[in-house]
């Protein structure tokens, strides 16, 4: 309804326009009647085609709501020429072949097994139809599974059977259906040649085994799970391998439910071994702390199933977690006696073993911490290494031993280049020099931090992030593609039409699916004058999305567009605010934060997507948590509804530059303790710059910042930031700020 009445007042107000535009051009028609007329002609027929436009979009989004209603009161073949003469109003609408869809899909749903064949057959040839008129769309899989649905619910086994040998269906349930089709024909089929029936049987009941190895419950499979147990395809080396693959998921659910199964096994000795052991799994998943008693009194003996062992092996990880990581002197080895009773491979044991470093990397026992560094050299793991490496960092030790330890394809790393140059500094300068120079010539956050520190004058401002210049996209609309446009038009015009409805989930669907399947013939270049188009059309997040799919990393405009900007400006101006029987006062909310900063963050968190949304339920460009943006609507005085707000760009963008502020105003003009603080939060970050204790260099700090996602968030954030500057041609970009270089953190 909100789409219709929105509609509504466009019509009325390009009609009004019209008359206007219109009125406009005919007094002018005095003085210059042949350009004024066809002015006229021209204005009028643009309007004519918007007017058109709306008024088909207000019809599109009723035939939807009307079909809603009808699948829900049973009554869509009722008024099936209602809705034919709605879908034929919508001639040259983008989203005809949406609305057909929609249509078929209402039609499908009150088929049942007492609808007349004739009218199942004449269902089925639309459908096929439109496959056939269609053969490239974006739609055809979904057309393809309808006919799948539209069988299942016609009961039509023998139309199954037949569609299945062309098309794979793409549901369990469906999948489930084929093969129940399958094996009614075939038990229904009144063959001599018994042995072909035997192998057809024998492949159904095959391809069911796989499924249910596969997944934790499937639909309607009772007459294929007595057919294949009564055939004896349910053995208990297939419960164990079932088994396993649930435990490694995790899966309680799933092994109770196996576990059920057994009650339909009869004369079995193994039954009460096997459902003990799954009790035991059971056990392990929900309480992983009695893993210590399960695997003490349990060793590994010729009565016990592997089964046992890989459950001892997956719990090990869930165990340590268990254990507080400061408890008094970690030892391995009551584990290594465990791996030893088990019989773990080398494999497995190395595995343990990294476990429970992870585990207590940072625990303050003595002889563990030695210990632990005996193990880190020996094992030559680069994820302990690595660690190490950052400990050593913020601990201003001897980073040498840890460089060292790397593997050759860890030593390549941007990071570690730039940390042993720096480790070296002292007594090879000249390669300390050779190092950066070569790094700067590269693109990310140590290349632009090389380029500092061989320019500390400017701190790097010179630095070109890996490239002499900028590559330019030509769009898909230029006359390079002039053969090329019109193929993809209609598909664009599609994605064009469901970002006006806010159906970008579904227009991102789309956009992948034409980028994914263009012709191999300079597919790349087209995907990359697709994604120039994309953002000429304010189409950010799929301008970005191309961008990452061509792996254009080197058209910098196209991974980092000039989004929203307008609204940055907006947002970050002084705003004055007028306060009862006090003076007007300039807001200082946003005054301190750059605009390249803000789209930087924006970039980050959500790749310009405006309907982003984490499992955290961050949203928006920004990436806010409702109850941050609450509590900044408040402090700032920023209009704030609900959570829906978050969503729209320029509400988010208000937000979201606000709360920067506030974290400027804790951390002046420092980007890598605000873009830390907007990440993992405030409290974090005092607690790591109390552990730094204001003896850290800027890049020792963030080195060893101890979340993986907060510091390669902070590195890209301020990357970006330098980016930006230069594609807004800043007259004067910086890398690094005083506040942020200068001070120890």
């Amino acid at each position: 309804m909100r789409y219709f009445k929105q509609a509504s007042i466009s019509l009325l107000m390009l009609t009004a326009l019209s008359f206007s535009a219109l009125g406009s051009h005919a007094h002018k028609a005095e003085r210059k009647p042949n350009l004024s007329h066809e002015q006229a002609e021209w204005s009028k027929a643009q309007h004519a085609d918007e007017l058109k436009h709306l008024a088909q979009r207000a019809t599109f989004l009723q035939l939807e709501n009307l079909l809603k209603s009808a699948v829900k009161n049973n009554n869509v073949s009722d008024n099936a020429e209602l809705y034919l003469k709605l879908i034929d109003s919508l001639k040259d609408y983008p989203l005809k072949t949406d609305a057909m869809s929609t249509y078929l899909e209402a039609r499908i749903k009150s088929v049942n097994q007492d609808t007349p064949a004739e009218d199942i057959n004449a269902l089925k040839q639309e459908i096929e139809q439109l496959i056939q008129q269609y053969p490239a769309h974006f739609l055809r899989s979904r057309w393809e599974q309808n006919l799948f649905t539209l069988l299942i619910n016609a009961n039509d086994t023998e139309g199954l059977v037949h569609y299945a040998q062309r098309i794979t269906p793409n549901t369990l349930e469906m999948q489930i259906a084929v093969l129940n089709a399958e094996l009614q024909q075939e038990s229904t089929n009144n063959t001599t040649d018994k042995k072909q029936a035997s192998n057809a049987n024998t492949n159904v009941i095959s391809r069911y085994e796989q499924l249910w190895l596969a997944n934790s419950k499937l639909p309607n499979d009772a007459q294929l799970w007595a057919t294949w147990y009564a055939r004896g395809g349910r053995t208990a080396a297939k419960i164990y391998q079932k088994a396993e693959m649930l435990f490694a998921k995790n899966d309680e659910n799933g092994l109770a439910l196996l576990a059920t199964e057994l009650h339909r096994m009869t004369g079995e000795n193994e039954d009460e071994k096997i459902a003990a052991q799954l009790q035991l799994l059971q056990t392990l998943i929900k309480t992983p702390a009695s893993l210590a008693e399960f695997a003490a009194r349990l060793p590994l003996t010729e009565n016990n199933t592997a089964l046992l062992k890989f459950a001892v092996v997956q719990s090990f990880p869930r165990y340590l977690r268990t254990l507080p990581e400061n408890m008094k002197d970690p030892g391995f080895a009551p584990y290594a006696q465990w791996a030893k009773d088990w019989q773990l491979t080398d494999t497995e044991m190395l595995e343990w073993e990294i476990a429970f470093l992870n585990r207590f990397f940072d625990n303050e026992s003595p002889s563990f911490q030695q210990w632990r560094d005996a193990e880190i050299i020996k094992l030559k793991a680069d994820s302990l290494t690595e660690r190490r490496l950052r400990m050593a960092i913020w601990q201003k030790t001897d980073l040498m031993p840890w460089l060292n330890a790397l593997s050759d394809e860890g030593h390549q790393k941007q990071e570690w280049r730039y940390w042993f140059a720096k480790t070296i500094a002292k007594s090879d300068s000249q390669k300390t020099t050779e190092i950066w120079t070569a790094l700067s010539h590269e693109r990310g956050f140590y290349p632009m931090l090389a380029a500092a520190k061989l320019d500390p004058q400017t701190r790097g401002n010179r630095y070109h992030f890996g490239q002499p210049q900028l590559l330019v996209a030509p769009s898909i609309t230029d006359e390079t593609w002039a053969d090329e446009f019109p193929k993809l038009k209609p598909a664009l015009e599609e994605i064009a039409e469901l970002r006006q409805l806010d159906r970008l989930g579904a227009a991102k669907q789309r956009w992948r699916f034409l980028l994914e399947n263009l012709p191999t013939d300079q597919k790349k270049e087209k995907q990359i004058a697709l994604s120039q188009y994309a953002n000429q059309q304010n189409w950010f997040d799929l301008g970005v999305d191309g961008s990452i799919i061509a792996k254009a990393f080197d058209h910098i405009q196209l991974r980092l567009p000039m989004a929203y900007s307008h609204y940055y400006d907006i947002a970050l101006k002084p705003r004055r605010l007028t306060l009862s029987k006090r003076k007007p006062q300039v807001s200082q909310n946003a005054t301190s934060i750059s605009k390249t900063f803000a789209m930087a963050i924006s970039r980050q968190e959500s790749a310009w997507n405006p309907q982003a949304q984490s499992s955290a339920n961050a949203r928006g460009l920004m990436q806010l948590l409702p109850s941050t943006a609450k509590a900044t609507a408040s402090h700032a005085k920023l209009p704030y509804t609900d959570e829906a707000d978050l969503f729209k760009p320029l509400n988010n963008i208000l937000l979201g530059t606000a709360y920067l502020a506030e974290l400027n105003a804790k951390y002046p003009n420092n980007r890598i303790l605000i873009a830390s603080a907007y990440n993992a939060g405030e409290h974090r970050v005092e607690k790591w710059l109390a552990r730094a204790n204001g003896k850290l260099e800027m890049d020792e700090f963030v080195a060893s910042i101890p979340f993986y996602e907060t510091r390669g968030y902070v590195q890209n954030v301020l990357t970006y930031d330098f980016y930006y500057q230069r594609l807004q041609n800043k007259e004067d970009p910086q890398t690094f700020s005083n506040e942020e270089y200068d001070r120890l953190y």
